[in-house]
């Protein structure tokens, strides 16, 4: 593993390009704010409240439970994994290639790997935000009495959603290095956002196939989905928790190092 890699992750430098990114998206924080609040919302009106109101009880964890109750953390988890992946794939791709916001970063005491660091970060941070802002949606839902969850769980998976968000911006910042053109960013979604959220048991429970069930196993949406219900619904923390944290950070340990090195090459064009 090469460690000047992950170094540069709590380098000032990666920490001003994370900096640019926050105050660039405040000037713009009055359209912003609607995604993160309006998805959720229209989420769990028209799936858990309006599709579960069509539906007979699910069977969770050997008991009845209602389909809203068990989409709500499935939402949670899979805004950290869609905010993070599509930050770091379009908005990325964006700066890098059109608005040329690498190349004037560059020409400062920035290196690229403080530069894609940030990217990553930045990723992070906004896809935490965002599942900050369903929490506020599903308190919400608590409060006129159509969710009953553990509350105070809310705040302690913070920071396992931003480990979560980490290791998916890595992901797509991989592709951000290998796709030619906006024309290809299609691919991306076909390839990973796709199998990775159908095979997750966010919006739906898994059926109980063998080989499935072990393919679940190296998804780390997977664990991260079923961890926050078994957390949020019935107060228990369980191994999925452990797994998809420990999934996550084999990510950015595998992938960090080969976005450089193909982000290096697309940029400076040298390995």
């Amino acid at each position: 593993m090469n460690r000047s890699v992950f170094a540069a992750a709590f380098a000032w430098q990666s920490h001003a390009v994370l900096g640019r990114h926050v105050r660039v998206h405040l000037r713009k924080w009055h359209t912003a704010l609607l995604p993160p609040v309006c998805e959720p919302l229209i989420m769990l009106l028209a799936f858990g409240v309006g599709l579960g109101s069509q539906m007979a009880a699910l069977t969770w964890n050997g008991a009845p439970i209602g389909y809203l109750t068990y989409l709500a953390p499935g939402i949670l988890a899979y805004t950290a994994f869609m905010t993070a992946f599509f930050q770091s794939l379009f908005s990325a791709y964006i700066r890098m290639h059109f608005q040329k916001s690498w190349e004037g970063q560059l020409t400062t005491m920035v290196r690229l790997d403080h530069v894609v660091w940030g990217e990553a970060l930045w990723a992070a941070s906004m896809a935490t935000a965002y599942a900050g802002m369903v929490c506020l949606v599903l308190c919400g839902f608590g409060a006129i009495g159509w969710l009953d969850l553990h509350w105070w769980w809310l705040p302690v998976v913070l920071p396992l959603l931003f480990l979560t968000a980490l290791a998916f911006s890595a992901v797509g910042l991989l592709f951000t290095s290998i796709i030619p053109s906006m024309d290809h960013m299609g691919l991306p979604f076909f390839l990973v956002i796709m199998p990775i959220g159908f095979a997750s048991s966010t919006y739906f429970p898994l059926p109980d196939l063998p080989v499935l069930s072990q393919v679940v196993l190296l998804n780390p949406l997977h664990h991260l989905a079923e961890g926050l219900r078994f957390l949020l619904i019935a107060g228990t923390p369980t191994w999925h928790l452990a797994a998809g944290a420990g999934l996550c950070v084999v990510l950015l340990a595998v992938l960090m190092p080969i976005d450089m090195r193909l982000l290096r090459r697309r940029v400076f064009g040298d390995g």
